[in-house]
């Protein structure tokens, strides 16, 4: 004779069996979703955490450029002729250098000493072939920021305008003293004045807090 007891017993232990198993694998899932949650939130923080830094590395990289024009406005006339190595100012165009590191990648390339180790410690060795320096280190946001620029005179060489190929502003007359001239308009009174004016290229590498690094390039004529 069957022992109906015994056997409802046993298929109620195993029901209960199952039921524990899927119950551990719903922990499971649960667990690793909410694993899952917790680094997509993380990852979310650092990316607008970095994103951040960015435009305050950007926003840094501003005031550093601003104080290149400052530069180019208080050595204005004879001492923009030449290199002046040491502040981070160069009179010709300089077309080999890569600003960045990363527009080129000839090994006769220029490349940017940006950390100021004298060796242009950010590059691989054999992988350029000129170091060149840049401006002092500027600090700024009371030194939660720190910027280096470099500035390029967009010439031939060095020298006088005169004397060498530069780029001078759309309908302006090269003559023997610069780019002089002036141009009159008989419809009114209106007049153009054009004086001695070059361009400049400015290229800032700054850094925020966190190390992350911004670049930025201006042009200026002066």
């Amino acid at each position: 004779m069957t022992d109906c007891h015994a056997t409802r017993t046993t298929a109620t232990r195993r029901q209960r069996g199952i039921s524990l198993i899927f119950a551990l694998i719903a922990l499971v899932v649960i667990s690793l979703a909410a694993v899952a949650l917790v680094r997509s939130v993380d990852t979310s923080s650092l990316v607008i955490g970095n994103l951040g830094f960015k435009q305050d590395a950007t926003s840094a990289a501003s005031q550093a450029a601003e104080s290149a024009v400052a530069y180019l406005n208080a050595n204005a006339g004879t001492n923009l002729h030449n290199d002046r190595a040491a502040a981070g100012y160069y009179a010709s165009s300089r077309d080999s250098l890569d600003m960045t590191g990363q527009g080129s990648t000839s090994n006769a390339r220029a490349v940017v000493d940006w950390t100021g180790g004298g060796a242009c410690s950010l590059y691989a060795a054999g992988s350029f072939g000129t170091c060149v320096s840049p401006s002092a280190q500027i600090s700024l946001n009371g030194g939660a920021n720190t910027a280096r620029y470099i500035i390029t005179r967009l010439c031939a060489g060095e020298g006088a305008p005169s004397a060498v190929d530069c780029a001078v502003p759309t309908g302006s007359a090269l003559t023997g003293g610069g780019n002089k001239g002036v141009q009159s308009y008989k419809d009114g009174k209106a007049q153009t004045i054009v004086t001695n004016s070059q361009y400049y290229r400015i290229v800032v590498r700054a850094t925020s807090a966190r190390g992350t690094v911004s670049f930025t390039e201006t042009m200026v004529q002066l």
